[in-house]
């Protein structure tokens, strides 16, 4: 059953990081889903520089955020289900490894629920379940 629910949370963020990207991408050649509703001030971004770093507008940052952001909700769910699927006595012996998953997913709701939609929040929202439902249910045995 532990697995199962790994996995299960797994996916959820493979597929949240999956969709991001998806649509970063797409807003690479038409900005429709993570620019600003005022296309002006979509085209002001694209004029404005870093002060960290003059040579980087604000838009393609902005950009670039969302790819890395995509990456690691990816690289994260998709660890987690590689561990559920081939190395799963590993992640049931360490209490270490289940508390970083279920302290990233705490994190990533979080976020969700102060910066983001319902969307995420649900999602990584039954992803944390998820992980709760595998580390409890270890202790049980």
């Amino acid at each position: 059953m532990a697995r199962t629910f790994l996995g299960a949370g797994a996916l959820i963020f493979v597929a949240l990081g999956s969709y991001h990207l998806v649509f970063t991408l797409r807003d690479l050649w038409g900005p429709r889903t993570f620019t600003p509703s005022d296309e002006n001030l979509r085209f002001a971004m694209m004029k404005s520089r870093l002060a960290l770093s003059p040579a980087v507008n604000l838009w393609d940052a902005w950009m670039g955020f969302n790819l890395s952001h995509s990456l690691g909700l990816i690289l994260f769910g998709g660890g987690l289900l590689t561990i559920a699927w081939a190395h799963f006595p590993a992640f049931a012996q360490s209490p270490s490894l289940q508390f970083v998953a279920i302290t990233v997913a705490v994190v990533y709701l979080a976020l969700s629920l102060r910066f983001w939609f319902w969307g995420p929040a649900v999602g990584t929202g039954i992803g944390l379940a998820c992980f709760l439902v595998a580390a409890v249910s270890l202790r049980a045995l």
